[in-house]
């Protein structure tokens, strides 16, 4: 059977070039030395990072902006610190200042509502209807984040879960509104926050600008400002040079694309420098007043009440030593941003291409300012790095002995063909699944292309026994088969949408 044995050993070659890895984050920055190393610092497990992937920064302290990047895009590919990364949901306050610059101009109010500005759209419940944009903009309107009602939640929330474009899945945002019924923001408009309800607001400000929500974005907001970097993206895939999203190190995701929900940070992409000139520009005696607006307290925030938290257009707004600071986050299946500034004249911009990268803790920590709310695990769940072994080596493991031990036990039916199937099946599906969702910054990369090594040899093994075994084993045929497929069908569904998503990988 040496055979066997070579096709396994080539494809533990095979699957070692493949395996999930990524440099650390540490031992690779641009830029100012100093920030860099006191981003380091704040990185988790301390200098060795790994859930890391790669970060851009930048800080704005006594009018001098200084700027650092460290790690890598894809994991060998250096961060530089033009490198372009995923907004997240800190599109929504480039949103919120597109609001301001319709308020300036007169177009819309925010006592407006949107029967009024839509007298074409028939709501399913008038108190849909009754929404304003008041209530949009500071996430009172009682709006759920993403719709359930969508006849595609539950797919697309399997789809996130895997790491893959969830959101290319949901339908129009202003459509599914339009069929919603029960919600709406009640007598007492209370803080809950709704990506859904900046998705029609993008909807609905485009329908008063006469143009498409990126048109009016650029020519109100990003070209006035120089902001050149910031995209929006109406087809799959990255600007040239991006930091590819990943949910931790070694395990790259898909990035968010669909063009209705863009506003909300999908295909939406920025520099921190494009940041910074966004940030800044208030600063400036002749600013737009749109860019203060938008700092005005609206609303409270009952989360953040001992920060006596307030919501802006789009902005959270806390006051902390009796400093005021409005700051936002974002967050997808694979990139976090936070970008925050103060009353006293600082800013801050933190980009990251992991979700295991704690933004808020370093943004906050490098104004000075205490956040415990944003305190993060300093490493995952020993529970989550035992899933991961399990599902990588764990499984080839159990795989290779059901097929070469062929014993009936109380638990086990003797093998046959249909068994043979099932087994590998399930084996490629779960080993395929751990790249998804394994912890591969704190696991070694070796444990995935052993379980693959195993996995061969079952394969091996079940082609040498094949002419030998029987079809099905047992009386009951029927029982046997069903047996047989129900699990079979089941993990051959996880096996080809994980294929699928891992194919759409940038």
């Amino acid at each position: 059977m040496w055979w066997a044995f070579a096709a396994a050993s080539l494809a533990l070659v095979v699957a070692f070039l493949a395996s999930p890895g990524s440099a650390g984050v540490t031992s690779r920055t641009t830029g100012d030395a100093a920030l860099a190393g006191r981003v380091a610092e704040l990185l988790p497990d301390g200098q060795s990072a790994g859930g890391s992937v790669g970060l851009s920064v930048a800080l704005v302290e006594r009018g001098r902006t200084t700027r650092a990047a460290l790690g890598t895009t894809d994991g060998s590919t250096p961060v530089t610190p033009d490198t372009v990364f995923e907004t997240g949901s800190v599109q929504k306050v480039l949103t919120a200042t597109l609001l301001a610059e319709l308020l300036e101009a007169k177009k819309i109010t925010l006592k407006d509502t949107l029967a009024e500005l839509w007298p074409d759209v028939r709501f399913a419940d008038p108190a849909v209807g009754a929404i304003t944009i008041r209530q949009l903009a500071t996430h009172t309107s009682g709006l759920p984040s993403i719709p359930p009602q969508d006849p595609a939640f539950v797919p697309a929330m399997a789809i996130h879960l895997l790491g893959g474009n969830g959101y290319a899945a949901l339908s129009d945002p202003m459509r599914t509104l339009a069929t919603l019924t029960g919600v709406g923001p009640g007598e007492s408009p209370s803080f809950a926050y709704s990506n859904l309800g900046y998705a029609v607001l993008a909807e609905t400000l485009a329908e008063v600008d006469g143009r498409d929500y990126g048109t009016a974005l650029r020519a109100h907001v990003l070209d006035p400002l120089g902001m050149r970097d910031t995209t929006i993206r109406d087809t799959a895939g990255t600007p040239r040079g991006a930091a590819l999203p990943h949910s931790t190190a070694g395990v790259p995701t898909v990035p968010f694309t669909n063009l209705p929900w863009a506003a909300v940070g999908t295909g939406t992409w920025t520099t921190s420098a494009d940041l910074v000139k966004f940030l800044t520009a208030g600063r400036s005696p002749s600013a737009p007043t749109a860019l203060t607006r938008t700092h005005t307290p609206l609303a409270d925030v009952p989360d953040y009440a001992k920060h006596d938290g307030r919501i802006g257009l789009g902005w959270q707004i806390w006051k902390v030593a009796g400093t005021s600071v409005s700051w936002h986050n974002g967050l997808t299946n694979g990139s976090r941003t936070f970008v925050a500034k103060t009353g006293d004249g600082r800013a801050v911009v933190v980009l990251a291409n992991s979700t295991r990268t704690p933004v808020e803790k370093i943004g906050f920590s490098l104004l000075g300012i205490a956040a415990p709310e944003f305190d993060e695990p300093q490493s995952p769940h020993p529970a989550f790095i035992a899933l991961t072994l399990l599902l990588a080596a764990g499984a080839p493991a159990l795989v290779l002995v059901g097929v070469v031990r062929p014993r009936r036990s109380r638990f086990s039916r003797p093998l046959d063909r249909l068994k043979v199937i099932s087994l590998l099946v399930t084996g490629a599906a779960l080993s395929l699944l751990s790249l998804r969702i394994g912890e591969w910054g704190h696991v070694p990369t070796v444990v995935w292309p052993i379980g693959v090594g195993l996995l061969v040899l079952a394969a091996a093994a079940s082609v040498r026994a094949w002419q030998r075994l029987p079809v099905a084993r047992g009386s009951h045929t029927w029982l046997r088969v069903l047996s047989f497929a129900v699990p079979t069908l089941v993990f051959g569904a996880l096996l080809c949408t994980v294929a699928v998503i891992t194919a759409q990988l940038p």
